[in-house]
C-alpha cells in the first residue's frame, strides 16, 4: 500500500463539472466544482453526536479510477465502526450532462446519521437515503448527481432541509 504522501489527487471531470479527491489524515475527501464556479466541499468529520461510527460523510480509504465505455469511473471502498461504504462517481447514465455519486452502505446498527454532507457558499447541505426498509443489518443505497450547479438527489435520496 502506497504511503500517504504517495496519494496523488484523483480528478474526475464529466460536462464540466469536475470532482477531485484528496487524501487527507486516514481517508478520500473531495471537492465539486460546478461549471459555472460553484463549489461543494464534503465534510468528513463525525456527525451524529461525536459518534465516530456515524460519519458526516461515507468514508472512503482505498480509491480507484476504471475506464468503462461510458467513460472514467472512480470507485471508493471503507468503513466507520462496524459500517462499511462503497462509491462510484462517474457520468450518469440517464443524463450525460451529470457527475452520479451512487453509495452504498452496509449496516448493522440502525444509523445515527447516514448520508452525504458538503459545504457549499449558503452552508451545509446534507442528502441521504430515506429510512432504513428493514432493520439491520442491511444494505442501504442512495444516489445524487451534480449538474448547472445543482445537487440533483436521484433514486429515493432526499436532501435535508437546512438549518435556519
Amino acid at each position: 500500500m502506497p504511503s500517504p504522501e504517495a496519494r496523488p489527487p484523483l480528478t474526475l471531470t464529466v460536462a464540466g463539472t469536475t470532482v477531485r479527491f484528496a487524501w487527507h489524515v486516514d481517508r478520500w475527501t473531495h471537492e465539486v466544482l460546478g461549471a459555472d464556479g460553484t463549489r461543494w466541499r464534503s465534510i468528513e468529520e463525525t456527525a451524529a453526536g461525536d459518534d465516530p461510527r456515524w460519519p458526516a460523510s461515507p468514508v472512503l480509504v482505498e480509491l480507484s479510477a476504471l475506464d468503462t465505455p461510458a467513460g472514467r469511473v472512480i470507485l471508493g471502498v471503507g468503513l466507520a465502526g462496524r459500517s462499511h461504504f462503497s462509491a462510484s462517481v462517474g457520468p450518469d447514465p440517464t443524463a450525460p450532462d451529470r457527475l452520479r455519486f451512487d453509495l452504498a452502505c452496509r449496516v448493522n446498527e440502525p444509523p445515527l446519521w447516514l448520508g452525504s454532507t458538503y459545504r457549499d457558499s449558503e452552508g451545509l447541505v446534507r442528502i441521504g437515503p430515506g429510512p432504513l426498509a428493514q432493520p439491520p443489518p442491511t444494505t442501504v443505497q442512495w444516489a445524487y448527481a451534480f449538474a448547472s450547479g445543482d445537487l440533483v438527489p436521484l433514486a429515493g435520496a432526499r436532501v435535508e432541509p437546512r438549518p435556519d
